[in-house]
């Protein structure tokens, strides 16, 4: 180990992503001989940052252009204005972004991160890496290629890197080791979480532990698709949200993926059964275990609730396979699959038919059956957290009540076979009683004072954070037809018309106007945006002459960009302004916040 090779790898994010990724990048630093922490930007002791030579930034942006949790205080040092212009002048530095393309402010923290620290002096490798969660190849679009180009420059620093071994190394993160404990029946309780319930705490995260109170399908029984109203109880505590916030739940695998994966371990002679134990040692100095898993858990417990097995395989988990593959078919098959030339390959195998890793490891079956527990432990990507907008008011409910408004997701690839997510159907699963962990977050939504104008747009459950706004502001005797227009849309009137008694109760009080797409009533299908523009004197005077404030919160497929469309020919059509000057205004809107759209 050169004791003089050093490289800092900080990341910021609201999920798993980022860290992740960091420990990806850590990976390959490790192979190069390098030291250095992986740590979250609020972990990491921002006054020693002067001293760093080298360094590389993961961030994710949340909500509209916020910087995430976990990065808060790190960048609120940063902003001071007494740091000196030259206070991080030997930092030479690497950012990569990570946002979705469908929102406004497109991988707008990593790009502030950037800028700023070129004004206090750092010089950076080369520019910053914007991925793309939209791209056909999400995040290893950029990332990929980003990587090669930041240690290819990196070799002008060290000449004796070996970077042709970044790819060809396998590099653990702790020492996991099995222990064959003789209790054959654990205890098994929907409570017993891993990660909070013995007491675990988490820097970022306020958990909070509630009680499933109802649980029912909103949805015609005939209907293709089944959504539902999920409403969870505080069992200790006051919950204070507002609307537009949201709720995060980490949901598990199904008992039926679980058990596959013990039968893929059973099947190659593989001695890990249910009941035994995981071992999770510290390997390396700069890469501690994380609290949750310091004390030993049971491989049923790491299967349902850590390791993600819907999840699609990545090129590393490919890349892992390959170096315990004694079968040259399948190990040539898992190189090429890992490798940049191999994407459009590995697109085909994995991402578009959504192919799991529990079925890559039946088809790969031969270099299944050499798995390791160190490699499996490195072989599952964990599961993320899911974020949901909050359906419901704390008001009128004090404080002890959150309400979900859940799609459960059910669909065929091309493959033929069917493909279930995994938050959805297990938040569907779950019965009155059952208790969960789950913690709020604030929403990326600003809603301004009641006397200024809302246009909603939320067509299925695209209606959960307007829900939330509607029953505040009728609880404070502030919601009134004139300032609050929702446009909805769903298929039909009388089968997926989510909330349909308590939208229409306001409307006959004269508390909300109302406008409803049912696209497949009629011959002719109806969206949102038809009805935007049903409804194009009235928008336009909302927006130009009372500052109405625009939402778009639903499917980020093509939802938001028709709806953009509708207002820019509306501003177009009745305000008279050119296309050029009705995009400028549109996007005016969206700077100055009076367009926001949470999407997904």
């Amino acid at each position: 180990m050169k004791e003089n090779r050093r490289i800092l790898v900080l990341y910021g994010s609201q999920t798993f992503t980022a860290k992740e990724m960091a420990e990806r990048i850590w990976r390959m630093t490790k192979v190069l001989e390098f030291k250095g922490p992986v740590q979250a930007f609020d972990e990491y002791p921002i006054s020693k940052l002067i001293h760093e030579e080298f360094a590389m930034f993961v961030c994710a942006t949340t909500g509209q252009g916020d910087e995430p949790d976990n990065m808060k205080k790190f960048w609120k040092f940063l902003l001071r204005k007494n740091l000196p212009s030259t206070s991080l002048v030997k930092l030479k530095y690497g950012v990569i972004g990570l946002g979705d393309s469908s929102y406004a402010k497109f991988n707008f923290v990593g790009k502030k991160l950037h800028k700023r620290l070129m004004q206090l002096g750092a010089t950076p490798l080369l520019d910053i890496g914007l991925c793309d969660y939209q791209h056909d190849l999400g995040h290893d679009a950029v990332l990929t290629p980003w990587l090669k180009n930041f240690f290819t420059i990196l070799q002008t620093y060290y000449p004796n890197l070996k970077t042709e071994e970044l790819t060809a190394t396998f590099v653990p993160r702790w020492k996991v080791s099995i222990l064959k404990n003789m209790d054959e029946n654990p205890k098994k309780t929907i409570s017993n979480d891993i990660y909070y319930s013995g007491g675990q705490k988490d820097t970022f995260v306020d958990s909070l532990l509630l009680e499933i109170e109802e649980n029912q399908r909103t949805t015609d029984e005939n209907h293709f698709q089944d959504v539902r109203l999920i409403t969870l109880k505080a069992t200790d505590t006051i919950l204070d949200y507002k609307p537009g916030d949201i709720f995060n739940i980490r949901p598990r695998n199904s008992e039926e993926d679980v058990f596959d994966l013990f039968n893929i371990f059973e099947m190659h002679n593989i001695d890990i059964k249910p009941h035994y134990k995981l071992l999770v040692e510290e390997y390396h100095e700069d890469m501690p275990v994380p609290e949750f898993l310091k004390t030993p858990l049971t491989m049923y417990d790491i299967a349902e609730q850590y390791w993600d097995l819907r999840a699609y395989p990545t090129p590393y988990f490919f890349s892992l396979l390959a170096l315990v593959s004694e079968d040259k078919l399948e190990r040539d098959k898992c190189i090429e699959l890992s490798t940049p030339e191999g994407q459009e390959d590995w697109l085909n195998y994995c991402r578009r038919p959504r192919r799991t890793v529990l079925e890559v490891l039946h088809d790969f079956h031969k270099s299944a059956s050499k798995l390791t527990i160190q490699i499996i432990f490195e072989l599952f990507s964990s599961i993320k957290a899911r974020s949901f907008s909050i359906a419901s008011s704390c008001l009128p409910n004090n404080g002890n009540k959150i309400v979900l408004l859940v799609a459960v997701v059910r669909y065929y690839t091309k493959l033929k076979r069917e493909r279930l997510g995994l938050a959805s159907n297990w938040l569907k699963n779950l019965n009155v009683g059952d208790r969960v962990y789950g913690w709020i977050k604030k929403g990326s939504l600003v809603f301004p004072d009641h006397t200024i104008p809302h246009i909603l747009v939320g067509p299925g459950t695209g209606l959960a954070p307007f829900r939330s706004l509607l029953q505040e502001r009728n609880y404070l005797n502030t919601l009134n037809k004139d300032n609050m227009l929702m446009f909805f849309g769903c298929r039909y009137k009388d089968k997926d018309f989510h909330c349909k008694e308590e939208l229409e109760t306001y409307v006959q009080e004269q508390k909300l106007s109302l406008y409803t797409a049912f696209s497949r009533d009629l011959d002719k299908k109806v969206y949102v945006q038809h009805k935007i523009k049903e409804q194009s004197e009235l928008l336009w005077h909302l927006v130009k002459n009372r500052d109405a404030y625009i939402y778009i919160s639903g499917n980020a497929k093509n939802m938001p960009d028709n709806v953009k469309e509708a207002f820019v020919e509306i501003f177009n059509e009745i305000g008279g302004l050119t296309s050029e000057q009705a995009k400028d205004m549109l996007h005016n809107l969206e700077n100055t916040g009076r367009l926001q759209v949470e999407a997904w």
